[in-house]
Order: structure tokens, then C-alpha cells, then sequence
């Protein structure tokens, strides 16, 4: 598979689950026959308040990130994009487990913490982590392009 189409399937993927989000969010099912919903009334408008539909900010969240890090990944050739690839593989299926092995939770003070903020908190992570992965292969290879070329020894 061609390099642009897999940096490609990263903003479809961002697409996907910012627009499941969306869904999920509840906005959608304010007017059906039957009711699902226990309407809210926000300063956004009123929108369905299910409790089975709650996890939709979690997925807008993850498609936010989703497209940060495709956006960095432009950035990238072959050798960091695999790199960074080997990296997901062990990251995301253990912040997943930690999300939803912590969140959610009650708080010190009382209320529940959404796993939502579990996402924001892997989330922010594994943004600066992608950016370290490019920034680091980046100076590799123009540190390794520069001795090769006998500039520095």
C-alpha cells in the first residue's frame, strides 16, 4: 500500500470517529416517535440526554487527536511513519485498557469523572509522543545525511 494512502486512512479514520461522536452526542435523536431521550437543555439548545448515548464526546475527542496526529504524520517518510506505526501498535490497546480500567470514576469531591477525560488525558500523550518520535528521526536523519557527507566528524 502506498505510503499517502495510509496517512490518508488517518484522516478518514479522524472523519469517522469525530462524525460517530457527533452521533453518539445525542443531537440526532431529539425528534423520534419513541422516547429514547431525556431531553437537556444547554446553552448549545436542547439535545437528547440518554444515558447509553453519554460516550459521545470521548469520540469527538478521539477524532480531534486523530487529526493532529495525521497532521504530523505528513510530515514523516517511510522509515518514521513505520516507526511511529510499531509505536501505536503497543500504545493504544494499553490506554485503552487504562481508560476504561480508570474512568469512569467518582471524583474526591463528589460527581463522576467521564471517560472522556481519560481520552484527553492518552490523548494529549500520545500527541506528545508522536511528536517526539518525528522530531527525534528527524535530527537522526539529517544528523546521519551530514556525516555521511563528511560535514561533521
Amino acid at each position: 500500500m502506498n505510503l499517502w494512502y495510509k496517512k490518508s486512512s488517518l484522516f478518514v479514520l479522524a472523519g469517522v470517529s469525530y462524525l460517530v461522536g457527533q452521533y453518539f452526542r445525542g443531537v440526532w435523536f431529539q425528534h423520534f416517535s419513541i422516547n429514547t431521550c431525556r431531553y437537556a437543555v444547554d446553552s448549545w439548545g436542547t439535545f437528547c440526554n440518554s444515558p447509553y448515548l453519554s460516550q459521545g464526546y470521548a469520540f469527538i475527542l478521539l477524532g480531534e487527536y486523530l487529526a493532529i496526529i495525521a497532521i504530523i504524520m505528513l510530515f514523516t517518510n517511510a522509515v518514521i511513519f513505520h516507526r511511529w506505526l510499531r509505536f501505536s501498535l503497543y500504545y493504544v490497546p494499553i490506554a485503552v485498557v487504562l481508560t476504561f480500567w480508570m474512568y469512569p470514576t467518582i471524583a474526591p469531591l463528589g460527581g463522576v469523572v467521564p471517560i472522556s477525560q481519560g481520552v484527553r488525558l492518552f490523548g494529549w500523550l500520545y500527541i506528545i509522543i508522536t511528536v517526539a518520535i518525528v522530531f527525534i528521526s528527524w535530527i537522526r536523519v539529517w544528523m546521519k545525511g551530514r556525516t555521511s557527507t563528511g560535514k561533521v566528524q
